[in-house]
């Protein structure tokens, strides 16, 4: 599976880690992601969102 939300369109984001001389390495912060089920047409469709996109979804849904 990928790592991008379907709906926010969230991904990983690259970011310097900085050592104590100042060396610089590159490192991936990954999305905070869960798995969460829609009740669509008489059924559960089960998604892989972000934290962010379950915050939307709730405060638009109930």
């Amino acid at each position: 599976m990928s790592n991008i939300c379907i709906l926010t369109k969230k991904k990983k984001i690259s970011k310097n880690k900085v050592s104590h001389s100042n060396k610089k390495n590159k490192t991936f912060n990954k999305s905070n992601f869960h798995k969460f089920s829609l009740w669509v047409c008489n059924f559960f469709l089960k998604i892989r969102i972000s934290s962010k996109s379950i915050k939307i979804l709730k405060k638009c849904i109930f």
